[in-house]
């Protein structure tokens, strides 16, 4: 959530100096202006706004790879049966989920759930 509003603020920011380098008006001088060596303001603007743009992509393909990611899901029910199955970890949700096979399985409160992280 933090990184949310950070990065809005950034593109604020960002829009904000672009702007203000357009909104300018040109200096009518007779001999032109030495050009000092600096990073001008656009590029800078650029620069920050490919940067939020790069850390947004990898904040969104980090989360989703974490939730694509299959576990083993192990329900012994009240008389000791065990019952193995797969889902990706965005489809369990408390004492449901859904299986990579389209399966939605309810468990009651007697059955006893263990989630297993899949080794590679």
């Amino acid at each position: 959530m933090l990184t949310k509003i950070l990065f809005t603020l950034a593109v604020i920011l960002v829009v904000a100096l672009v702007f203000r380098t357009k909104s300018q008006p040109a200096e009518a001088s007779a001999a032109p202006a030495p050009d000092k060596g600096g990073i001008s303001a656009p590029m800078v603007a650029y620069s920050l706004l490919g940067l939020v743009i790069a850390i947004s992509a990898l904040v969104f393909v980090l989360h989703w790879q974490e939730q694509h990611r299959i576990i083993n899901i192990r329900v012994i029910d009240s008389q000791g049966t065990t019952l193995n199955y797969q889902a990706y970890k965005k489809a369990v949700d408390g004492r449901r989920f859904t299986t990579i096979g389209g399966l939605a399985v309810d468990l009651a409160d007697s059955d006893r759930i263990e989630i297993l992280e899949k080794e590679n």
